[in-house]
């Protein structure tokens, strides 16, 4: 017997869908956890979390590589979150062919949304990191700048577009002080009505490569994020480099899988 919503039940559920999370939530996105984009939903008022993430990474002719994650966040006020990210690696990695163990970069990030959709206007949010040089072969401070905009798509779907610029003004000769990225995300909710514990991802993305004249890599991605408990969820992830243009290392694929907790 097929399963159909009434328009009030309906209704409810856009609401639902709409209103920013609470607590950590499956249907509240946030970068890494598992794909690279944001949804326009900061962290509850006063609420804290953990989110934490590793990385696999299948490099062509280099050593596998395994980079990890840990992610400090806290809404300091009513729709804005601080963070604060470690990104610890080891083996190969895209960029440097150092396969040592490296501590990677310390961020400090800003998120702040300015306000709901209503009618055809999309969520708004913007999110600022300041990146300092913490990592084996890091050059001087960094920065990144994300505009984010999420709109409902169909009855449950959402999509979110993500406009990124990152900066790094002690950049080396070869590389790029700036670049820019896209990322194009959707997600939805899986086996509703009859559950609303999990939600699917895709990702289309494109970003400029971090060498003076070389080319843009074109990636794409799928996730889940499950609802393990009230306030955990596990995530878990693959990501592709499909195109990149000359000079750019092709990372073929990578496997990602996280846990986050809100307190």
């Amino acid at each position: 017997m097929s399963l159909r919503l009434t328009p009030l039940a309906a209704s409810l559920v856009l609401l639902l869908l709409a209103v920013p999370a609470t607590a950590v939530d499956h249907n509240n996105i946030d970068a890494r956890r598992p794909l690279s984009f944001d949804d326009a939903a900061s962290l509850a008022f006063r609420e804290q979390a953990l989110e934490f993430g590793m990385n696999l990474g299948w490099l062509r002719r280099r050593p596998l590589g395994l980079a990890l994650d840990a992610e400090y966040l806290y809404g300091f006020q009513r729709n804005s979150h601080l963070s604060i990210g470690f990104e610890p690696s080891f083996g190969g990695r895209i960029g440097d062919r150092d396969t040592r163990p490296d501590f990677g970069d310390v961020s400090l990030g800003l998120f702040h949304n300015f306000n709901r959709q209503h009618g055809n206007t999309p969520a708004f949010a913007l999110r600022a990191d300041a990146v300092a040089p913490a990592g084996r072969n890091s050059r001087g401070a960094a920065f990144r700048l994300r505009g984010i905009a999420t709109r409902q798509a169909g009855q449950f779907g959402r999509v979110h577009l993500n406009v990124d610029l990152q900066g790094n003004p002690s950049a080396a000769r070869d590389e790029r002080e700036f670049h820019p990225g896209l990322v194009l995300g959707y997600t939805r909710p899986l086996g509703y009505p009859t559950q609303f514990t999990t939600t699917g991802l895709a990702e289309l993305s494109v970003r400029a490569g971090e060498k003076r004249g070389a080319g843009s890599v074109l990636g794409i991605g799928v996730g889940v994020r499950k609802q393990v408990a009230v306030r955990s969820v596990f995530d878990f992830g693959f990501q592709s480099d499909i195109a990149v243009g000359g000079g750019v290392q092709r990372n073929r694929i990578r496997l990602v899988v996280g846990y986050s907790y809100g307190f």
